[in-house]
Order: structure tokens, then C-alpha cells, then sequence
């Protein structure tokens, strides 16, 4: 049991920094805290004032190992929802590794991934939804993702997975009250009221779905497939926006042969930047399969940069690219600017539709100003609409939600078909403990500890 074992770990990141942290948490905190810290004043933990840090140092047999400060928080004020004690001392790998040593020598026992933020779970002090939370804010990868992630730590989507579960708590009450009891004197509730109920609470739900695409697109990132014919200048795109040489550049064309990925942030939104072989015919098998993957990274992606030599008129392959992008999220560059042009904007548009057109020299870096600029704006969409609206951002949350609403839409047609109260009241049980299952209410303990076993060590 919890109750029975204090554990403790290191809570900050692996390597060197100005401040290290263990943390410890269980009915036996403050007594192993008092083995392992002296405070200056004397005091012990249980008796120092709680949420107030202490000064003093760490200690080995009677000698100092490191100074810092010490902090008691008593449960269920805490984290976890137990006592916690927190040490506080410089950021030396070896510091803490002593430290924490001597907190398991003390009686503690070594936290296992993630399960600080179990407990604070299993205490009650956050559901599931937020505990996920918590890692997706540790693992953000931009502002967009950190402001969705917050969002769902202050409990968001708790509260609308609860207003849903209430609704259909409800509608699944009424229904039994008419089942279980048909010789009282109860109104049965009309196929009209129960399609309204159900129209009320899917409306929203498919409204969240249809939005769970700029989740992910805001969690992991604008997948930008750079494509274009051989020497157009992917490579020297990708090197000159990542300001540095990842990709090899040089003069023979279908040097690149494979996808190279590379994330690089503009605005609030990551970019994963996907380098793509040259596409042309070839005989070339090993060239081949670089130009299916090519094409498979066009399918993919959230948006491309369509690479053409704008020195050189269009050829056949840059025709079929602009026609392949239009009504895509797109940019064309015309690169090779510092050369005279063969290629114009209204022979773009003419082909791909109203795509912005940016002409640019990749290799010299002139006009990337104006490309990172409107990647920005893309990017700053994307941010704006995370701090207005309530985005699925976990795969997880996706999937049970459309498991809900599958189960909602099975009871609308069942209402329509004329199906008895019971067979409605079935397909509703499953969608409020799909809905459940998001913030743990109805979810199992081998679900948990899978969740669980994801966060960092210390979390």
C-alpha cells in the first residue's frame, strides 16, 4: 500500500545546473528528511513551518555533503497528496546521487517512473486527464502545446468530459426509471426528447473531434514536406532554415536518396522540416525508393514547400508538383534569385491557385527572412487558436472520445429505428464509461500503471 512506503527520487533533469532537488513523499517524510538535512535552526521537519524553506546543509555521518534549503509540505497540501519533503541543494550530478543515497538508506524507497504524480492521482489531488497533463507540459515542444497542456492541468477537459457524462448520466437515468418501474405512474420520456438529448450532447463532441487534427498538429508539430525536382535546392532550403549543414548539398543531382528530418521552431508551433529525394524519373532502384517516400511525406504532410529552380523554365515534373498542390496548405519558393529568372508568379498560380509565391537564394540566404515570416504567421495561427479553444491533444483522449461518440450515434439510430428504452440505455452506459476512461473514473488499474510508466523518473 501507498501508505506503507515513503519513496523518493531526484525531481530535477539529469546533468549540471545552478539547483538539484530530491523529493520525498510518505507518512515517513519528515523523519527521513530529518536523517539526511540539518537546518541551521534546529529545528526538525515536523516541526519547521510547513511551505516555508529552512536552511541548512546535508549530512553523511556527522559531516557536510552540500548546503541548501529544505522545505516540509504537509499532506494533503502537497503534490502527492502526502507529506512531502523537498531538499533543495546545488545542481552536482554527484551531490544528488549522494543525497539521494543517504534518503534511501534513511527508510525511503526508489520512486518508479512517474509515480510522485500516481499518487497525487490516487489521492484524489488530480484525475487522469490532468496527470497526463503534466508529462505533456515536460515534453512540450512550443508555446501552443504548453498553453493546451496547462489548459487541461487546470482541468479543461476535465470539466467538459463531466458536463457530457453528466448529460448522459441523466438521459440514462430517465431511461432506467421507465424500465425498471413500468407500472408507476412516470412519464416516459418521448423518442423526440431522447433525439434532442442526444443532438445536444453529440453536437460538441463531433465539434471536438473535427478538431483534434490541430491537436496534434499543436503537440507534436507541423509536419513541412520540402519537395521539388533534383538541384532545385531542398537541401540548401533546409540547411540555410536550420542555419546549419545537416543535409549534403552539392552539385550532382539525387544526392538525396532518403528523408531527413529536422524540427526547428518558429512562432508557437514546432516544425518537423522533411527533406525529400529529388522527384524525376530514374532507373535508379535505390533513387526510386527515395522518390515514393517522397510522395508518401507530400500524403502526410500539414504543409509543403514546393522547391523550384526559378532560373530555369518549368519542366514537366515541377508542372505535375503545383498541380499536386492545389487546395494543399502550401508555399512555393522559387529559388536561385541571385540567377535571372525564367520562372513568375502568375506561372505559378496559374497551375497550383492562389499559393503563396516566395522567390529566394537558399544558398546565399537572402529572402529567408520572408519565408521564416510567413512560416511564422502559419505557426502563430496555430498558438492563437490554443489559447481560445479546447483542443484533444493525446492520441488516448482521441480514440475514447470517438469510442463515445460511435456510441451516442448507435443510440440516435436506435431511437429512429424504434429499438426499446434498454437497447438505448446500453449504447449510453458505453459511451459515459468511454468518457470516463479520459479521466480515470472508469478505468483499471493495468491502464493506470501503463499511463504511468511514461512520465520521467521524480515526476
Amino acid at each position: 500500500m501507498y501508505e506503507e512506503t515513503t519513496i523518493a527520487a531526484i525531481a530535477t533533469a539529469p546533468g549540471e545546473g545552478g539547483i538539484g532537488i530530491i523529493r520525498i513523499s510518505g507518512d515517513g517524510a519528515a523523519d527521513v528528511g530529518d536523517r539526511i538535512f540539518r537546518m541551521k535552526s534546529g529545528r526538525s521537519f515536523r516541526t519547521a513551518e510547513p511551505q516555508k524553506l529552512c536552511y541548512g546543509h546535508v549530512v553523511r555521518d556527522g559531516s557536510f555533503v552540500d548546503e541548501g534549503l529544505g522545505v516540509y509540505m504537509k499532506g494533503p497540501h502537497s503534490y502527492t497528496g502526502e507529506d512531502v519533503v523537498e531538499i533543495q541543494i546545488h545542481g552536482s550530478g554527484e551531490a544528488l546521487r549522494e543525497t539521494l543515497s543517504l534518503a534511501l538508506s534513511a527508510g525511503a524507497v526508489l520512486a518508479e517512473r512517474g509515480e510522485f504524480t500516481k499518487r497525487a492521482f490516487l489521492n484524489g489531488r488530480i484525475d487522469l486527464a490532468q496527470a497526463e497533463a503534466v508529462m505533456d507540459i515536460i515534453t512540450a515542444r512550443g508555446s501552443a502545446a504548453l498553453t493546451q497542456a496547462e489548459s487541461h492541468l487546470a482541468g479543461a477537459l476535465s470539466r467538459y468530459v463531466h458536463t457530457v457524462r453528466d448529460s448522459l448520466k441523466d438521459l440514462i437515468t430517465k431511461l432506467e426509471v421507465t424500465i425498471d418501474y413500468p407500472e408507476e405512474d412516470i412519464e416516459d420520456l418521448t423518442r423526440e426528447e431522447i433525439q434532442s438529448g442526444l443532438r445536444a450532447i453529440r453536437e460538441p463532441m463531433e465539434a471536438l473531434l473535427a478538431r483534434s487534427e490541430r491537436g496534434r498538429i499543436i503537440r507534436e508539430g507541423l509536419r513541412t514536406a520540402i519537395v521539388g525536382r533534383p538541384n532545385a535546392g531542398k537541401s540548401s532550403l533546409l540547411n540555410a532554415l536550420l542555419q546549419e549543414d545537416r543535409a549534403i548539398v552539392t552539385d550532382i543531382p539525387g544526392t538525396t536518396r532518403d528523408t531527413i528530418e529536422e524540427s526547428i521552431r518558429i512562432g508557437g508551433v514546432p516544425l518537423v522540416l522533411m527533406d525529400t529525394a529529388g522527384l524525376r524519373h530514374t532507373d535508379n532502384q535505390v533513387e526510386k525508393i527515395g522518390i515514393e517516400r517522397a510522395r508518401q511525406s507530400m500524403q502526410r504532410a500539414d504543409l509543403i514547400l514546393a522547391v523550384l529552380d526559378g532560373s530555369r523554365p518549368l519542366a514537366e515534373e515541377d508542372r505535375q508538383l503545383l498541380a499536386s498542390i492545389r487546395d494543399r496548405q502550401a508555399i512555393v519558393i522559387l529559388n536561385k534569385y541571385d540567377l535571372p529568372q525564367e520562372i513568375t508568379v502568375q506561372d505559378v498560380q496559374a497551375i497550383a491557385g492562389a499559393v503563396p509565391v516566395i522567390s529566394l537564394s537558399a544558398q546565399y540566404g537572402s529572402g529567408i527572412d520572408e519565408l521564416e515570416e510567413a512560416l511564422r504567421k502559419l505557426t502563430e495561427e496555430q498558438n492563437a487558436e490554443s489559447g481560445r479553444e479546447l483542443f484533444l491533444t493525446n492520441l488516448r483522449h482521441v480514440e475514447l472520445v470517438r469510442k463515445a461518440l460511435l456510441a451516442v450515434n448507435r443510440a440516435l439510430s436506435s431511437c429512429g429505428l424504434g429499438m426499446p428504452a434498454d437497447c438505448i440505455a446500453v449504447d449510453l452506459t458505453e459511451s459515459w464509461n468511454a468518457l470516463g476512461e479520459i479521466t480515470g473514473d472508469t478505468v483499471d488499474d493495468e491502464l493506470i500503471a501503463s499511463i504511468f510508466s511514461n512520465f520521467c523518473v521524480g515526476k
